[in-house]
């Protein structure tokens, strides 16, 4: 039901860098609650220094599909993309090139049921400064100072 109401974006391929903010600002954006566990449920080993854990990581198939270097300028593309659903200054259409980077966004942007304001409120994230504002949501999974209507999604 999540993936009818708020579809993957296409036009996002392998991306890496912003992938968890544009999601859960779509889908909280239409109507979809997200919780913040208080600790861990599940990890992944992302170590690139340690001989047991670095395994090969996705962007490097991109190198054996492709060519090598070919990542992080896909990814630049990208991010403008990612970046302008969620209102970030620098990445406004007339910031960007080339405009084929906004392809479709408006099928794979924000939701109607919430404004996307108060998700950063909720969240801490300020796009225009690049500052955290609030860090509790995620340390104690309670919503902060003005969004108490949402307390209740969090009771035990």
């Amino acid at each position: 039901e999540i993936l009818r109401d708020v579809p993957f974006d296409p036009f996002l391929p392998y991306i890496f860098m912003g992938e968890e903010i544009i999601l859960s600002a779509r889908m909280w954006t239409s109507g979809y609650d997200i919780f913040s566990p208080t600790f861990s449920v599940l990890g992944h080993h992302w170590a690139m220094l340690s001989k047991k854990y670095n395994k090969p990581k996705f962007w490097e198939s991109l190198h054996r599909a492709f060519t090598f270097g070919i990542h992080d300028p896909l990814e630049g593309m990208v991010m403008h993309r990612v970046k302008y659903q969620l209102g970030y200054p620098e990445s406004a259409p007339d910031m960007v090139k080339p405009k084929s980077v906004f392809t479709a966004v408006d099928q794979y942007s924000m939701g109607k049921v919430r404004p996307l304001e108060e998700y950063f409120k909720i969240v801490g994230v300020d796009v225009k400064t690049k500052v955290i504002t609030y860090t509790a949501w995620c340390e104690t999974g309670v919503p902060p100072p003005g969004f108490e209507r949402y307390n209740h999604l969090y009771e035990k």
